[in-house]
């Protein structure tokens, strides 16, 4: 987590790419190629991967692959320093093929979790995790900062992504010596093609798995308002340019604090619960962004925004995380995981519907749309079943 945030496609990426080339099209699709390429290959992950008594040998292989992709692509910045084009071109095809690889990775790492770790300890395995996680991601920041502050562009991004390097490798190296139990009753060797089906199959058949999949997407709609909450706030409400470091720093605040709590809910309560409380808080957002149109709001007030959406995020990646390792038998649940993931992917494509529609119906209307959209979302979450309840 700390390596990525060297990475972020919120913050860092979007700089870097900017001065590689005019394109916001360009701009978006690679600040939001990582997330996409973590999600949609899992289905097809879990194909190859369902039969196997162990994951852990699988996603080692994969963090061999991303390392080397990764130095690649680091490597090509130093060596095209006056070419941006050959910069632009091997950074967008090897980071692009490092997310997809991250993906294929990202259902081994959930099946090894759903077995390593017990279910009354996953809130706050998850919570720690993300907590220690968000924590050194705050401190690079300001390691980011003197970087950019010291070197000229591209070398302040390229010894900053060698920062990252060092950091993935201490953590995929971490996760390699984890001990996984081995998986007992995995399902029957066939083609991946088979398996394809046999998930397909899932998803039609099983009512409640359908139920989260349509939550997460219309929670995930949240992503068309994210990135002009501070815009609305500079250019509506008065707010200096300065005031969006702030807003940072109070979103990580939101994000950190309220981890714990998550965590606790997680394991003592339900994660059913954890979805719809935290969508709740994703919902308040832009309610006070729509408000702020009618009511003059102090900028420094208007930071209550970003607190919401950090207590929100958190909140929602732990509860979804959790509440599809319940829901996903032992025997299976790579396809139930990668099923999940991928036909969630699509649904990343809002980050970049939210400029579109506020040129077409105003930031007014783009804030109220979000609110009903989370709305429905929570009402999905509430039809949720609690794990405990279902049957086999």
């Amino acid at each position: 987590m700390a390596a990525l945030a060297f990475v972020a496609g919120s913050t860092v990426l979007p700089v870097f790419i900017s001065k590689l080339t005019t394109s916001r099209t360009l701009i978006g699709i690679i600040s939001h190629v990582e997330w996409f390429g973590w999600m949609f290959p899992q289905l097809f992950a879990a194909a190859f991967l369902v039969h196997r008594k162990k994951a852990l040998g699988f996603y080692n292989s994969l963090s061999a692959i991303r390392l080397s992709l990764f130095a690649i692509v680091i490597s090509s910045i130093f060596i095209f320093s006056h070419n941006y084009d050959a910069i632009l071109i091997i950074f967008g095809i090897g980071f692009t093929i490092f997310s997809l690889s991250s993906g294929f990775a990202g259902v081994a790492f959930m099946e090894v979790v759903g077995k390593a770790i017990p279910i009354n300890r996953r809130g706050s395995f998850f919570g720690w995790r993300m907590f220690s996680g968000g924590l050194l991601a705050a401190l690079g920041g300001l390691v980011i900062k003197r970087i950019m502050a010291v070197y000229q562009f591209p070398y302040d991004f390229g010894y900053t992504c060698i920062i990252a390097w060092i950091l993935m490798l201490l953590g995929l190296s971490c996760f390699a010596m984890l001990k996984e139990p081995e998986n007992v009753d995995p399902l029957i060797k066939a083609r991946p093609g088979v398996h394809l089906k046999n998930a397909l199959k899932i998803f039609r058949d099983n009512k409640n798995l359908r139920k989260l999949i349509f939550s997460k997407g219309w929670v995930n709609t949240s992503l068309m308002a994210v990135p002009f909450y501070v815009i609305f706030a500079i250019n509506f409400l008065g707010a200096a340019d300065w005031m969006a470091g702030i807003y940072l720093t109070v979103q990580m605040i939101g994000y950190l604090g309220s981890n714990l709590l998550w965590g606790w809910l997680s394991n003592r309560v339900s994660n059913r619960l954890v979805i719809l409380l935290s969508s709740f808080f994703r919902m308040l957002s832009p309610l006070i962004a729509f408000t702020g149109h009618f009511i003059k709001i102090d900028p420094y007030i208007f930071s209550c925004v970003f607190l919401f959406l950090g207590m929100a995020e958190a909140g929602i990646d732990m509860g979804y995380m959790n509440y599809m390792l319940e829901i996903s038998p032992d025997k299976g649940r790579p396809l139930y995981i990668g099923l999940i993931h991928t036909l969630i992917a699509p649904t990343i494509l809002f980050a970049g519907v939210g400029g579109w529609l506020s040129e077409i119906i105003t930031l007014k209307w783009l804030f109220a749309t979000v609110f009903v959209t989370i709305g429905i979302s929570i009402w999905i979450s509430s039809r949720l079943k609690e794990p405990c309840s279902l049957t086999a």
